[in-house]
């Protein structure tokens, strides 16, 4: 800090600008007449920050004291991450993001295909809506169908079921009759039998006797 004090006390007194000599070499790089269509090379820029920089310390323009090398040391190994972990991040960086825009592009297009399937039901709702008429018909038609086969089908229960009442009733009027011929059959048998006498029978005995003996002769 002394030197420091020094320095810019003796420029004050010399009243010399701080960058003079820089300057100076500035204006005479920029003036030097370019021979033979040279152009500065890669190095240019390197070699000239040297000299910069080696003029400076030696006219003790920059002291190199504690903060200016921690400065230094700072910027160099900030610059050497930056070169080495710089591409690897930016890497990793760039992967995420592709990941983020993948994901987030999937995510896009399951929402536009569901929209599109939404749209596409809508579509037939409507489509389905226009033959709603048809379909009524329809339906009418089947109903009818179905009422006119209950009809038909309880018609035809009611048919049988008369028949059978009908075919009970006649078997009840041939039950009713054989009954009647039977017991009539039956009565005047009896009376008949009752009504023969024991002279009668005797006759009819003998009658039989002598009517078989005649057949047989």
């Amino acid at each position: 800090m002394l030197s420091r004090t020094c320095m810019l006390a003796a420029r004050q007194g010399s009243k010399l600008p701080i960058f003079s000599a820089s300057a100076r070499f500035a204006s005479d790089v920029a003036e030097a007449p370019k021979q033979g269509g040279m152009t500065q090379g890669q190095t240019g820029m390197a070699i000239l920050t040297a000299g910069l920089t080696a003029t400076a310390v030696s006219k003790e323009m920059v002291v190199l004291d504690a903060d200016v090398l921690a400065g230094f040391f700072l910027f160099s190994c900030t610059y050497g991450l930056a070169t080495k972990i710089g591409p690897i991040a930016i890497q990793a960086l760039d992967k995420y993001t592709a990941n983020i825009e993948a994901t987030m592009s999937e995510g896009k297009q399951i929402q536009m295909q569901a929209y599109t399937d939404a749209i596409a039901e809508e579509k037939a709702a409507v489509a389905s809506l226009a033959a709603s008429s048809d379909i009524f018909d329809i339906k009418r038609e089947l109903a009818d169908l179905e009422v006119e086969a209950e009809y038909r089908r309880r018609i035809k229960q009611v048919s049988v079921e008369v028949k059978k009442r009908l075919d009970y009733q006649v078997e009840l009027e041939n039950t009713k009759k054989a009954f009647i011929r039977d017991h009539i059959i039956g009565w005047l048998e009896s009376e008949v039998i009752a009504s023969i006498t024991p002279e009668q029978e005797e006759a009819n005995i003998n009658q039989c006797i002598a009517s078989l003996g005649m057949l047989s002769q």
